[in-house]
């Protein structure tokens, strides 16, 4: 019920959804990392962090949670906290496209180009089509 409220843009709807999921379950770390997102729409970062740490400490091996949590700390300006949670993601799951792209971004604006796109490839090779886009617009003079 709180994914359907959140793709329609009731936000503060979905949080509610997912808080009940929560309630009824402290354990249900989909809820967390899903009420974390809609905080992160909602530009609400502190409240996404938390929740995606919730996520995390129940299901530590979930790749996607930690790119997630890392886009928030990057959206912060915390850059390192950001570069752990992708490579965190990473090694729990090399084939995570998004991963990838997300630390081509952060690699990327810290002038890292050479690495941005060599991530950027790799989420290319993964199928993420954005990531393609980026390596035939930036990347051909690093590759």
């Amino acid at each position: 019920m709180g994914s359907s409220k959140r793709k329609s843009g009731n936000l503060e709807e979905a949080i509610l959804e997912y808080s009940k999921a929560i309630h009824s379950n402290k354990k249900h770390h989909k809820a967390y990392a899903s009420r974390g997102s809609a905080y992160f729409d909602l530009k609400d970062y502190p409240n996404a962090i938390n929740d995606y740490s919730k996520a995390i400490r129940i299901d530590p091996k979930n790749a996607e949670v930690y790119t997630y949590r890392g886009r928030t700390y990057y959206e912060c300006d915390s850059i390192e906290l950001a570069l752990a949670d992708y490579n965190k993601a990473i090694q729990l799951n090399d084939k995570l496209a998004i991963a990838y792209y997300q630390r081509g971004l952060l690699r990327f604006t810290n002038k890292d180009l050479v690495g941005g796109c060599q991530d950027f490839k790799k989420a290319a090779n993964l199928g993420d089509e954005e990531s393609a886009e980026t390596v035939t617009k930036y990347c051909k003079e690093f590759l």
